[in-house]
């Protein structure tokens, strides 16, 4: 009972770090601190911010109700919007894993543009290729190209997640971050870039 509360807070905790961050003068992230469970730091969860040559990034083409209707449209569920915050909250059918996803706008300003979106799936077994490939096609799937979804489930599989570990893939479109922080936990955060 209490589970989907603590996720809700966690969601909303990675979110309000994300957005925090777009507010630094600086746009890269230094590197992360890892704690003895080999979980990440929050610079880890850091969206570049806006730098003195332009504005924060944005994905191209995504708007985020694009993304939540197609995340409703495969997960029938309710979309919460709450400011700039749009989230969805699912069991991944043929399992228990609750999946946790939102999506976020490179600034307060500019709603109608993708900025991060956020994977987070709480675990009731291994990380294995069916939960890769629904996360990549279900939930990033909206904001990322057929090409891309194919090399990004690729990356993923070929990364070993059978122990705690987190992994970062960059393209000129994004970086994705792919965490795996604990037995219990999975995460793909994508930032525009």
């Amino acid at each position: 009972m209490f589970a989907v509360p603590a996720v809700i807070l966690v969601l909303a905790a990675l979110v309000a770090v994300v957005m925090l961050r777009h507010q630094d003068a600086g746009p890269q992230r230094p590197p992360a601190p890892q704690g003895a469970r080999g979980e990440p730091g929050e610079e880890q969860l850091a969206s570049p911010a806006a730098t003195p040559s332009g504005p924060a990034p944005a994905l191209a083409g995504a708007t985020p109700s694009q993304v939540t209707d197609a995340w409703a449209e495969r997960w029938p569920g309710p979309v919460t919007v709450k400011g700039s915050l749009h989230t969805i909250q699912v069991t991944l059918p043929g399992t228990q894993d609750q999946l946790s996803a939102a999506v976020g706008q490179p600034s307060k300003d500019r709603r109608d543009e993708v900025g991060q979106v956020l994977c987070m799936v709480k675990l009731h077994g291994a990380v294995q290729w069916p939960l890769l490939q629904t996360l990549v096609d279900g939930c990033l799937g909206p904001v990322l190209r057929p090409e891309e979804r194919k090399t990004v489930l690729g990356w993923l599989v070929d990364t070993d997640f059978s122990v705690p570990r987190a992994e970062t893939r960059e393209s000129d479109r994004f970086e994705l971050i792919a965490n795996h922080n604990s037995d219990q936990n999975f995460a793909l955060t994508l930032y525009a870039r």
